[in-house]
């Protein structure tokens, strides 16, 4: 098993992969994908922060256990062209829609809420590309000696 940061993530990319027809499949689970113009749209997800706290609630049950909230950024990247905007946009419904019909990751986390949503333009590839990135907060559970196991 693997931590469930990377369960969480995996999850996200799966979910996307099915429910944005508009990126073709192209979603990835990685930060360094090298994205050409010709493999856009497309999608990155990373985690970007993660906080928790001790749960003191059922502590005396003998497991501690920790309250986790992960930041999972989801970036959208587009061929910057007149409607680039709107093409952003056009995916991140898709997106938004996606993870809100299954906030809980199949019953892997509490829940994933949207947090803020950020567009942006770079130019420092082959061509212009516009950048329209989504974070959630993810809260879930594990204990302290078992983080490849959510509660």
């Amino acid at each position: 098993m693997a931590h469930v940061r990377k369960q969480i993530r995996d999850q996200f990319v799966s979910i996307l992969t099915a429910g944005v027809s508009l990126v073709s499949s192209r979603v990835y689970a990685t930060r360094v994908y090298p994205l050409t113009q010709a493999k856009l749209p497309a999608i990155t997800v990373t985690a970007s922060a993660e906080a928790s706290e001790i749960m003191t609630m059922g502590a005396s049950m003998g497991t501690r256990s920790l309250d986790r909230t992960v930041d999972i950024t989801v970036s959208i990247y587009e061929n910057a062209t007149a409607s680039l905007d709107s093409a952003l946009d056009a995916i991140a419904v898709q997106v938004e829609e996606a993870i809100g019909a299954d906030y809980t990751l199949g019953g892997l986390v509490k829940h994933s809420v949207l947090t803020s949503t950020s567009i942006d333009f770079s130019g420092e590839t082959e061509q212009p590309v516009g950048i329209a990135t989504l974070t959630f907060a993810v809260r879930y559970v594990t204990s302290f000696t078992d983080v490849e196991t959510a509660k």
